[in-house]
């Protein structure tokens, strides 16, 4: 009688549904666990409820799907006469292997080649340049030791 009790008491329903507080789940996790007859009846009741949603569903209207559709697609917005803002890039070829470039952006990538090259060059002259000052320094300073340490 307990049993049947429970099911009645609606908190079948209101797990499925995911209303049910932690208490009152894990006592069905329990009760589940002592009876697994109710592992039946919380399916039948999921069913049920599907049953149920899709046999009261409501279709959407059909101009929905084109509205829906109007909103994704962003070259349907775009008058035509207002299509001269965007700028499309073809980026096939004719003879469909090598890809083109506007000529200003090679001549743009060949100054940019040689200017860095430049200043790589600069880098290292300047570099050695440093490094024979320090041994300058350090042998003037070694030398200024010795003076020092050597009687004249």
């Amino acid at each position: 009688m307990e049993l049947n009790h429970y099911i009645q008491s609606g908190i079948i329903e209101s797990y499925v549904l995911g209303i049910a507080t932690t208490s009152e789940m894990d006592e069905l996790q329990q009760m589940r666990r002592l009876y697994p007859s109710l592992n039946a009846e919380v399916m039948a009741v999921e069913r049920r409820m599907e049953k149920t949603a899709l046999a009261e569903a409501v279709l959407p209207s059909p101009h929905l799907k084109q509205r829906i559709f109007q909103h994704i697609n962003w070259r349907d917005k775009i008058p035509p006469d207002d299509k001269s803002r965007y700028t499309f890039i073809n980026i096939h070829s004719k003879d469909e292997q090598h890809i083109t470039v506007h000529k200003w952006w090679r001549l743009f990538f060949i100054i940019t080649f040689i200017l860095s090259k430049i200043c790589l060059f600069f880098a290292i002259y300047f570099f050695l340049k440093y490094q024979q000052s320090r041994e300058r320094k350090t042998e003037l300073q070694s030398s200024h030791t010795e003076q020092v340490r050597s009687p004249k």
